[in-house]
């Protein structure tokens, strides 16, 4: 059965997927306009996705794990969907099975170098986003929301009394230990270098998207990606942040001055696509393993 696992993971995050775009109703590709801001997203869109599996990759490399980038890649890729599965824990349990497999390493262990890194990679979004939103909202309500829940995960998973704090009071309300790990500030650098870089051609993939719709859309505004994604995952609820990634873009570019109706066209048409690059990095991932196989064969 656990050979097999991760690729029920594979099938059932699929399903879910599909499941979910389709209640949403975010499988309307009459809502993208094709042009060459559009292509020039998408070229960032799928480079930041390929820095996601060599975020992963790198994270397991520094725990002295000798995975290859190319199962870094194919762990990665192949769980993408996992996050549409109802409860976050697939996210991060999804890409730590399959190298947990190969080179024999508990599945929790992996799944603990996997939720650091993903801890890092939802810091560093918050942080690239901080002054961007200083410059569109100055000092404002959302800035300092945003601001505010930088420092605050910052101290949760570097600082150890306030993560102990932190793991206190979560304890008290869910009544069991949680699982969350603290990072020394050095690992930390180490894990984010790779996640700035992504979240960097996400936002410029979102800008040149944003073009596509708008000639006033600034590239300050591109940064609105990184604060809807980051929320998205954090409301756990909500597979994939379906719902709560477009509502916060509506909002960002509504007072950003943009009008109700564009504001929710490029929301609806970012979540399409957002799930192409997800298509991508599966696929591509998808053609790693197929070629490690034959390579093997050969």
């Amino acid at each position: 059965m656990k050979k097999y696992f991760s690729s029920i993971i594979i099938i059932i995050s699929l399903f879910f997927a599909f499941y979910y775009l389709k209640e949403k109703s975010l499988l309307d590709l009459s809502t993208i306009n094709v042009g060459k801001y559009f292509v020039l997203s998408l070229i960032f869109l799928f480079g930041g996705f390929v820095m996601s599996a060599m975020s992963w990759w790198y994270a397991v490399k520094i725990h002295n794990i000798k995975a290859s980038v190319n199962e870094g890649i194919t762990s990665h890729g192949l769980s993408i969907f996992a996050k549409y599965i109802p409860g976050k824990v697939w996210t991060i349990l999804g890409r730590a099975s399959k190298i947990s497999m190969k080179h024999n390493l508990s599945v929790s262990e992996l799944s603990f170098i996997s939720l650091k890194e993903q801890l890092v990679y939802l810091l560093s979004g918050l942080i690239v986003s901080v002054v961007p939103v200083y410059l569109v909202y100055g000092l404002s309500i959302f800035f300092i929301f945003v601001l505010l829940s930088a420092i605050g995960l910052m101290l949760i998973i570097f600082n150890k009394h306030m993560h102990s704090l932190f793991i206190f009071m979560i304890r008290k309300i869910i009544k069991k230990e949680p699982e969350l790990p603290l990072i020394n500030v050095k690992e930390g650098f180490k894990l984010s270098i790779f996640s700035f870089i992504l979240w960097l051609m996400w936002s410029t993939a979102f800008y040149f998207l944003g073009l596509s719709f708008s000639d006033k859309f600034s590239m300050n505004l591109g940064f609105a990606f990184p604060v809807s994604v980051v929320y998205g995952v954090l409301a756990l609820i909500m597979p994939g942040g379906i719902g709560v990634r477009e509502g916060i873009l509506i909002a960002y570019l509504t007072f950003a001055s943009f009008d109700i109706e564009t504001a929710t066209y490029i929301s609806i048409s970012s979540r399409l696509w957002f799930f192409s690059g997800e298509v991508f990095l599966f696929l591509f991932a998808l053609v790693f393993q197929i070629n490690n196989k034959v390579i093997k064969d050969v």
